[in-house]
């Protein structure tokens, strides 16, 4: 494997990423003058995990009254946002980051807005700011902002493996493309990491299998911080019928106020506190909250041998059935403007409909949804490495333990910050010499699963992390858990992945070669969630503890980080960043005293 010429791209900035980061990087860079090159490892604003979203994005009320849209709740305003996303981190969230959030999603925001409107996508306002539309929607209108902006060269299906650095900073990726297996080696004086985050189980949730948190691994590779891995959001996602495995309908029902009970695996209701239930309506807190109670059950044995619980229908199934028809027909309505008529993606809902009267309970576990951990970034988007930058979910700090707040917003925000970052620094740097040890590295790398003659199978091999991750890592975690799933994790990283061998030696559409690429970095991310879990003896946000149920404010409002040691992870912890509220003191019996004690409240969630 060779790079010559025509693999070779010269360029000012690198945006690697095709959805709603790595797009508005290169726009905003773009238009400060620089020459941008935009890397997806699928189809640009097609692919990844952006066109799998519910879903929405906003900004705050009076803003978008200010920019003419009636309808808009102007007392939620972005000092309300500002305190709202602080308080649900679980004060874990960097307030200079979210104030960058809070001050710049309106312009950003507003933007998308138009594209969606010159792309005439379908895309409804709810107060207090935002606008609902499908994923595929969203991807149309950031692919009419890129074809608005001239002059970004685009590469697409190409997989970047690793960065290049000279002098300790940024000088380029090389990667290669998925079809022939060419490799691509990209020089550049700045990276834009706008790659999305990870997620290691088995059953995924609006995730792509895309999504192995490549882009945090090559960071960390290079040289950056990591925190918060520990935090993933879980909801309630199909585990049946099988054509919906992974669906995130079972959430969306439930936060439709339909009134549907919950089972656990031996038939027993769970029943959720009137106080924690008001706190859910209508706010995407219900995910937490959800979560707890649900979790809570499972630790005591009482899933199901899915480790999943049941919607119970049987009170719907009771009502006379001009009532439940009224409401089985407003459900479509709810969808009819983003979706085929009758269909939720690809959610059959009349079949939906058929189940949940014939057999009037189904399955569904708690999946992930969302890794609120990721690259640390200061406001500008900068990493601690000079020249690379990170956006939306690959990075971390603004959402901490619990994100309620729109992460397509932070993903456009931040990509469009990012963009102009890198694009200023690119200005005033010259591009760094090539490290032709390093390219050589890479490429043998590239190779080394279709070369071998004999060794592991690379997809077994991510079936194993599934595994691990599956056993501790899930909803609600425990000491001897999540050191057995390390010690799994450590495993497959010592034994398995430096044999991980392709059965097929073509290069081109290789997935197994895919896998074994992949599986060093979900690794890296996994062990990172895992190590900083077993860390964090407490529980917090979406990180729950069955042996350490308190929120200890005293002992851990902290972010855990890890970073590349010369041959393990270094653990370390800092305090968050404050700006203006402070860091409350003292102990919480458990997660919903604390969101009690806080008056825990955004209603921000338009299905109800």
């Amino acid at each position: 494997m060779e790079i010559n010429n025509s693999n070779s791209i010269h360029t000012d900035v690198l945006c690697i990423g095709g959805g709603g980061a790595g797009i508005t990087a290169a726009i905003s860079a773009r238009k400060q003058g620089a020459h941008v090159t935009l890397v997806s490892k699928g189809k640009i604003g097609n692919s990844g995990n952006t066109i799998m979203i519910g879903g929405s994005y906003s900004m705050d009320g009076e803003s978008a009254k200010n920019y003419g849209f009636q309808k808009a709740n102007a007392s939620f305003n972005k000092d309300y946002l500002f305190e709202q996303i602080v308080k649900q981190s679980f004060f874990l969230s960097e307030q200079n980051l979210v104030q960058q959030y809070v001050d710049e999603s309106p312009d950003v925001v507003y933007q998308c807005y138009q594209w969606g409107e010159q792309a005439k996508i379908k895309q409804n306002f709810f107060a207090p700011g935002g606008w609902m539309l499908s994923g595929h929607a969203l991807g149309k209108a950031l692919l009419q902002g890129l074809h608005e902006t001239s002059g970004i060269e685009t590469v697409e299906d190409t997989v970047i493996v690793d960065l290049l650095k000279s002098d300790d900073k940024i000088s380029g990726a090389v990667g290669f493309d998925v079809y022939t297996g060419e490799p691509v080696h990209i020089h550049a004086k700045s990276v834009v990491m706008g790659t999305g985050g990870f997620q290691p189980f088995s059953v995924t949730s609006t995730n792509s299998d895309m999504i192995a948190g490549d882009g945090i691994a090559m960071a960390y590779r290079a040289g950056a911080q990591l925190a918060d891995m520990e935090f993933m959001i879980f909801i309630p996602t199909a585990l049946e019928p099988q054509s919906s495995k992974g669906s995130i309908l079972p959430f969306l029902l439930y936060s439709s106020g339909i009134p549907i009970g919950t089972l656990d695996g031996e038939g027993n209701a769970i029943k959720i506190p009137k106080p924690m239930r008001k706190m859910a309506k209508g706010s995407e807190l219900d995910k937490v909250i959800f979560n707890y109670y649900w979790s809570a059950r499972l630790a005591q044995g009482k899933g199901t041998e899915n480790s999943g619980l049941y919607m119970d229908f049987s009170k719907l199934a009771k009502l006379p059935g001009f009532i439940f028809n009224f409401g089985f027909k407003e459900l479509l309505k709810y969808f009819k403007d983003f979706y085929k008529y009758g269909y939720y993606h690809s959610d059959d809902l009349f079949y939906f409909k058929k189940l949940m009267l014939e057999k009037k309970k189904m399955e569904f576990a708690l999946c992930s949804e969302y890794s609120m951990g990721g690259i640390v970034i200061d406001e500008k988007m900068a990493t601690r490495v000079r020249g690379l930058f990170a956006a939306g979910e690959a990075g971390s700090g603004v959402f901490g333990a619990c994100r309620v707040a729109d992460a397509t917003t932070e993903m456009m925000v931040q990509g469009t910050r990012a963009g102009i970052s890198a694009a200023e620094y690119a200005q005033k740097a010259e591009q760094p010499k090539t490290d032709e040890q390093q390219v050589n590295a890479i490429l043998n790398k590239i190779q080394a699963p279709i070369f071998r003659a004999e060794g592991v199978n690379p997809v077994a091999t991510i079936q194993k992390i599934h595994r691990a991750a599956d056993q501790g890592f899930g909803s609600i975690r425990n000491e001897e858990e999540l050191t057995a799933a390390l010690a799994e994790i450590e495993h497959i990283k010592e034994v398995d992945l430096p044999h991980l061998c392709a059965q097929c030696k073509s290069p081109s559409y290789n997935y197994e070669r895919l896998c074994a690429l992949q599986a060093e970095n979900m690794l890296t991310c996994t062990e990172a969630g895992i190590r900083a879990a077993l860390m964090r003896r407490e529980s917090r946000g979406f990180h729950l503890r069955s042996d350490y149920p308190q929120v200890d404010n005293d002992r851990f409002a902290v972010r855990i980080l890890e970073e590349q040691g010369p041959d393990h992870m270094l653990m370390s912890e800092r305090k968050p960043s404050v700006t203006r509220i402070p860091t409350p003191s003292g102990n919480e019996e458990n997660v919903p005293e604390f969101m009690l004690r806080q008056k825990l409240k955004f209603k921000n969630a338009s299905i109800r």
